[in-house]
């Protein structure tokens, strides 16, 4: 009707255009005459200008007439409305503005008529484009008018109809007592109305969560009213013909009308807040449609299609620019939109305020409307049994990756466990709905690809920092600390089945989560990629606030204890059961007895050497082998036991390092058993298959739900506990994907230090529970974790590294993966930390925390599985395995390094007080083949950086890693120096040294040397008169040098050094030396340092014992947790005054003591404070641990600190730091001292002795010298060899070793009185003169050796 009133009637309208037409072609022709007339009379003189002239305005009416006036035009409401030119933009507009003068310049002739034609045109066409818009604009303002007017008055009627309703059913039901049901058709009509009324709304533009902008609540209360009142009384009634929307079912326009009515019902819902009639009129007609009894089943399936969908909007692309389009009417989707962006004060999806409120930032009237969708939801997903799984699934891939879920909804709806029609409560809605997200999804579980399952176009992080992996462990958190089936505070309840499905998946969830979330950083950023760019986005630090509540010690105390059941894995029987190999063990031990670990070091070479002989050729093999199998008298097994391995844990043979030996590739290739120990100190698959069924009769508890947990909380452990992101064994790739692999490891998700809550983590589990001896138990009974401890050692029953292991269950396969590889790393981890506070007599007298017998068998596992890791892994790795098995995981990583770390910690513990014999740490043969391979200096020291000997150097035995110490050093020495054999010896530096000055000469001579000491040194001696002594240093007047000057500076009263209070006599570092020697004693302490790295060098031992923890130092890896062993050794008084106030039962805080020391030296009296403020911090109870572990630290380390570092700081310029870590500080007292008993093997001696000058070995007088020198003292014999050789204790190696070799000479003499014995110390040379009886030769060599004589018996 707008357009007709507009337009008028069409044959007027031709002829008004007609009429126009004429009069503008009138007006022009006369407009042209007036204009040329004006240019003739007016024209300018040459060379003048003209100016602009302004007329009158020219407006263009409805007719086209040009109206010259300066008043405003008046337009009624049906004329068109006048627009500025300036409103339009373009050639019309821009550049052709309207003129009403003409300008000449320089005399030139005006505009022509065509031109002014022209641009009087352009003005026409400009004002008929306004003329347009102002037309379009007002036909549009009009029909706005006009159907506003319209839907006012249907809103008007649509009221008043429904007034009439409800009061016609309130005389009803006030008068019958009856409900009012609306007929079909009025419904019909009704719905119809509203759905008109309330059709502009859906033409506004949708938000970003694809809702509208806004609803009229007016149209929300019509929409509440149609519902509550006609809609609901027919559909919830039993009559099928009163039931509105069967009708509709039957035309497509009736299907259209109802889902157009659901989507407004929904939008109401969802946009709505505050207003709680409409919500539940909105959850009362869902429920009616397709939840209930009631429900139609055939209503009920066709709103299925769009209410509930099997698959989310997302993963059948309904989305335009990642918002889900209106058509979308999921419910779980409109609940996850209500989640997100319908709570909270401005719709985010973590509210601004969450951190400074917590809870408190969800009104209540969020969370009810929450609740009310929530429990729709819940309801409607049962309703549908086909698409059950599918939609529980939905529900935690889409509703429980919100941010703050636990906030915005009650959860206990969740967790109620709902009753079964037997009485018996079945799962609740919560462990149901993970069952079903486990099952759809165990693909992407168990291959860590969850995070391609869960959508994350809907929400980008820069919006909600937090991704939704994150948020769902969040979540599942707070629901599983407040789900009484597995959150062990009441065992009654405990559901050992699903707490092991729950913590299951937060393994997955924990192995995928940012590395942030369990940091002590209070901030923690992940990464966004935007093409080729990267950018920081902080994570919610309330998320990871609700992910660390699976730290909190009441709550882990409570997951272990629950779990835990030592009555029904009989832990106590298998931890103090001893099987034969155990007692034979405990046998060895006692033939020990109590001899220090340096002599067992010492005797362990010795008996190497004894046995040497029987490995140095083949026949030897063979004839022993042979003889063996005679008086054993079993030649049946001989082909059986071939394939079998040593008794040390290895084939013979398969000791090699990696890929350097034949052997090392046949044991990986060849199939053989497992270690003979290792079988024997568990129980077999038989034996371990009946225990834990004996265990479990009649007993409801699993241990699943105990491996679980280790697998849950062993993968924060593993990647934040400092040992996942670096590979401790470093081994040399050559493949062609070594960058790829480098990569890899670097960017592998752990972190590289330990995390202050792993320490707090361990803490909980180690002391608050009994996990290391159930554990224990577990690894050593459970069928299945048994047969998993097999594959992780053997590797030709599982080909994946050890590396490369993976701690995620593996939901494809009926064992769930590999459980024994989660359980020993969660028992070796629990095990180092529980052995930080435990001391040697708890260990070896109280059985804490394992019996020993128990440690011998750890260390016989851990043994095989080192040795896998360093050599075996390698060689599979270059013998073709996939490299989808080979790469490295931060689990694999952190399990060896744990693994290293704990046998570390035992074998430093086994060198103070020996847990086992040295043999039982060995593998056989392991490095023989490769020191025979070797020949040169870089082919020696690159054996330093095989992995066995950087991680686990003691599977190597003692004589071979002496033997590689010497091969180091000599190679090396001969490169520097030269040597007499291969005719390069170099010359020295000459040395001159005063007898009665040392030390000092020493010091001016040799301390400027550094690292130059390795060169040839020759010494002259001095004679206190300054005269040159006759002796010329081939060697060894630099040994008798040394000894010299160690016995001189290790002397007590020197007070450089200090020997211990407790037993050993050992020397460390005088703290008081400083004052002594003041600023000089630093200088003396580098000075002697680098003369004991000489004597090293040179091959000369030393009488001095030092202390564990210095040799410690010297090697420069001390172990701060044996600080209180080593402070019991340097002064046992203040040891057991510290331990009396570890198990003080009273108050600590009773002693009066402050967290000071007091320090006399010299008569001074300081006191120190351990820590800031220290004096005025009282020790009690809570803190005295920290007092104890500082006292022993200050005492042990800090005192000595500056002379200790001086030292080694000179030690390591001549000896490298490398080298010395070859050895424990057992083995390195021998390296520098020999044997610490003191005591010469004469056999050896005797073995390797020379003669000549006439002597044999068959010599009367030579049998006479071997039978005199047995018969002295230790102390005689020991200082006739430093008679001959300047040093009083063989070489480490014994008289093998020895260069040149220690040599009898003969000299002949008439009578006994002419000559006494003399000796050529630089050639270890004793020129014996023939007595002529034992007496005579007797005397003259212990007179000899006594005399202090230098060279004048020359």
């Amino acid at each position: 009707m707008f357009a007709e009133e507009l337009s008028g009637n069409a044959s007027r309208k031709k002829q008004d255009e007609a009429r126009n037409r004429r009069r503008q072609v009138k007006q022009q022709q006369q407009r042209r005459a007036v204009t040329a007339a004006a240019i003739v009379s007016n024209a300018p003189a040459a060379g003048s200008t003209t100016s602009d002239t302004p007329s009158a305005a020219a407006t263009v009416g409805n007719n086209g007439d040009t109206v010259t006036s300066s008043t405003p035009v008046a337009v009624s409401a049906a004329a068109p409305l006048p627009v500025s030119p300036a409103l339009f933009s373009g050639p019309l507009a821009s550049n052709n503005a309207p003129s009403s003068s003409a300008t000449t310049t320089g005399g030139a002739s005006s505009s022509s008529a065509v031109a002014q034609a022209l641009e009087q045109r352009r003005i026409r066409t400009l004002q008929r484009l306004q003329t347009a818009s102002a037309v379009c604009i007002q036909s549009w303002f009009r029909a706005v008018l006009s159907n506003h007017a319209l839907l006012h008055e249907e809103r008007q009627s649509f009221d008043k109809r429904m007034g009439d309703l409800i009061t016609l059913g309130t005389i009803l039901k006030t008068a019958k007592k009856t409900t009012y049901v609306p007929p079909p058709a009025t419904t019909s009509m009704l719905s119809l109305q509203l759905l008109f009324i309330v059709q502009p709304p859906f033409r506004n533009k949708s938000t970003k969560d694809g809702s509208k902008k806004s609803i009229d609540i007016k149209d929300a209360n019509r929409l509440e009213s149609l519902l509550r009142h006609v809609l609901l009384p027919g559909i919830l009634s039993d009559d099928d013909q009163l039931d509105p929307l069967l009708p509709w079912l039957h035309s497509v326009e009736g299907k259209f009308r109802l889902e157009k009515l659901l989507r407004f019902s929904v939008l109401c819902f969802v946009s709505c807040p505050g207003m709680t009639t409409i919500h539940k009129s909105v959850d009362a007609l869902i429920r009616a449609l397709i939840v209930g009894a009631k429900a139609r089943p055939v209503i009920a399936q066709h709103c299925q299609k769009f209410l509930l969908h099997a698959t989310s909007p997302l993963e059948v692309n309904e989305k335009v620019d990642g918002i889900v389009p209106e058509k979308s009417l999921d419910l779980i989707w409109r609940l996850r939109t209500l989640l997100l962006y319908g709570t909270g004060a401005k719709g985010e999806p973590i509210p601004s305020n969450a951190e400074k409120m917590r809870e408190s930032c969800i009104s209540k009237q969020d969370r009810d409307r929450a609740n009310i969708m929530l429990l729709l939801v819940l309801d409607a997903i049962q309703s549908f049994p086909i698409l059950r799984t599918q939609l529980q699934s939905r529900f935690v891939a889409e509703i429980l990756t919100v941010p703050l879920f636990t906030w915005k909804v009650t959860i206990s709806n969740l967790l109620v466990e709902p009753k079964g029609s037997t009485g018996d409560t079945t799962d609740s809605p919560f462990i149901t709905f993970l069952k079903a997200f486990v099952e759809t999804r165990e693909e992407a579980l168990s291959t860590g690809n969850l995070k391609s399952t869960l959508f994350t176009e809907d929400v980008p992080l820069s919006k909600c920092p937090a991704p939704n992996v994150l948020c769902l462990l969040a979540n599942l958190a707070q629901m599983g600390r407040l789900c009484p089936s597995i959150n062990g505070s009441d065992p009654t309840k405990l559901n050992y089945k699903a707490g092991a499905l729950f913590f299951n998946l937060l393994a997955s969830l924990i192995d995928l989560v940012p590395l942030g979330t369990f940091t002590a950083r209070r901030s923690a950023v992940e990464w966004v990629t935007h093409g080729a760019h990267h950018s920081p986005i902080v994570l919610s630090t309330v998320v990871l606030d609700q992910c660390k509540i699976l730290l909190v010690d009441s709550y882990v105390r409570e997951l272990f204890s629950s779990a835990i059941n030592d009555t029904a894995l009989n832990t106590e029987h298998v931890i103090t059961s001893k099987n034969d190999k155990d007692l034979k063990l405990e046998q060895d031990m006692a033939a020990v007895g109590s001899t220090s670990a340096a002599n067992l070091a010492a005797k362990e070479a010795r008996i190497d050497r004894d046995r040497s002989f029987w490995k140095s050729s083949k026949w030897a093999k063979k004839l022993s082998k042979t003889m063996t199998s005679l008086l054993s008298g079993d030649n049946s097994s001989s082909n059986s036991s071939s394939l079998q391995l040593s008794s040390s844990g290895i084939a013979k043979g398969g000791g090699s390092l990696v890929n350097t030996s034949s052997m090392s590739r046949q044991l990986a290739h060849s199939g053989a058993s497992h270690d003979t120990h290792t079988k024997k100190a568990f129980l077999s698959r038989k034996e371990s298959d009946e225990s834990t069924k004996a265990n479990m009769d009649g007993v409801p508890y699993s241990p699943q739900f105990l491996i679980a947990l280790c697998r849950a909380y062993g993968t924060i452990l593993s990647r934040w506990g400092g040992g996942g992101k670096q590979d401790i064994v470093k081994r040399v790739d050559n493949s062609a994907n070594k960058n790829e692999r480098s990569k890899e490891a670097e960017s592998s998700e752990a972190s590289t230090t330990v995390e202050p809550c792993v320490l707090s983590l361990l803490n909980v589990i180690c002391f608050a529970t009994n996990i290391v001896k159930t554990l224990g138990a577990i690894i050593q009974s459970d069928r299945k974790v048994v047969a998993d401890l097999y594959d992780i050692i053997d590797s030709e029953r599982s080909p994946m590294p050890i590396r490369s292991m993976q701690i995620r269950p593996e939901y494809g396969r009926s064992d769930g993966g590999n459980q024994g590889a989660t359980v020993l790393f969660m028992f070796v981890t629990c095990l180092s930390h529980v052995l930080i506070i435990t001391d040697d007599i708890e260990i070896h007298d109280m059985d804490r925390p394992l019996p020993p017998h128990q440690l011998r068998r750890i260390i016989l596992l851990l043994k095989r599985l080192l040795y896998r890791a360093c050599c075996v892994d390698d060689v599979h790795a270059s013998s073709g395995v996939s490299r989808s098995i080979s790469n490295s995981n931060y689990f694999g990583l952190s399990l060896i390094s744990s693994s290293s770390r704990t046998m570390r910690d035992l074998y430093d513990r086994s060198s103070r007080r020996p847990l086992c014999t040295p043999k039982m740490w060995l593998i056989e043969d392991l490095l023989e083949k490769d020191l025979k391979r070797c020949k040169r200096y870089d082919q020696f020291a690159s054996l330093l950086s095989t992995p066995v000997l950087r991680v686990c150097p003691f599977l190597v035995s003692f004589k071979r890693r002496l033997r590689l110490f010497e091969r180091i050093v000599t190679t090396n020495r001969i490169e520097i120096q030269g040597s007499n054999q291969l005719q390069n010896l170099k010359p020295g530096k000459i040395v001159h040294i005063t007898r009665g000055r040392i030390l000092e000469d020493g010091l001016l001579h040799l301390n400027h040397l550094g690292r130059n000491l390795r060169q040839r040194l020759v010494v002259q001696y001095l004679n206190e008169a300054g005269a040159r002594e006759a002796g010329v240093d081939v060697g060894g007047l630099f040994k008798e040098f040394w000894t010299d000057l160690s016995n001189m500076a290790f002397d007590p009263n020197f007070a450089l050094f200090r020997a211990t209070e407790g037993a050993g006599n050992c020397m460390y570092p005088n703290p008081s030396s400083l004052q002594a020697h003041g600023s000089d004693s630093i200088v003396l302490f580098e000075f002697l340092g680098r003369i004991l790295g000489k004597a090293l060098y040179e091959g000369i031992t030393i009488q001095p014992q030092f202390a564990h923890f210095f040799l410690s130092f010297l090697r420069g890896d001390y172990n701060f947790l044996h600080m209180l062993p080593d402070l019991s050794t340097m002064d046992p008084q203040l040891y057991n005054n510290l331990m009396f106030l570890k198990t003080y039962e009273g108050d600590a805080a009773d002693l009066c003591l402050t967290f000071t020391v007091a320090n006399d030296d010299f008569g001074r009296n300081d006191e120190i404070e351990l820590i800031p403020n220290g004096a005025n911090i009282e020790v009690t109870n809570s803190n005295k641990q920290r007092y104890i572990g500082l006292m022993a630290k200050y005492h042990v380390c800090d005192k000595v600190k500056q002379q200790s570092q001086a030292f080694t700081r000179g030690l390591w310029e001549v000896i490298d730091r490398s080298w010395l870590q070859l050895f424990n500080e057992p083995e390195l007292q021998v390296l520098i001292s020999g044997a610490s008993d003191g005591k010469i093997d004469v056999a050896d001696m005797k073995a390797y002795a020379k003669y000549s000058g006439g002597f044999s070995g068959l010599d009367k007088h030579v049998m006479r010298f071997w039978k005199v020198f047995s018969s002295m003292t230790s102390k005689q014999q020991a200082d006739l060899l430093k008679f001959v050789t300047s040093c009083e204790r063989p070489p480490p190696l014994g008289f093998s070793c020895m260069n040149p070799p220690f040599t009898i000479q003969r000299v002949g003499v008439m009578r006994d009185g002419d000559k006494l014995p003399s000796a050529s110390t630089c050639f270890n040379t004793l020129k014996l003169p023939t007595y002529s009886s034992e007496k005579v030769m007797r005397e003259r060599l212990i007179y000899s050796i006594e005399s202090g004589a230098g060279f004048e018996l020359s």
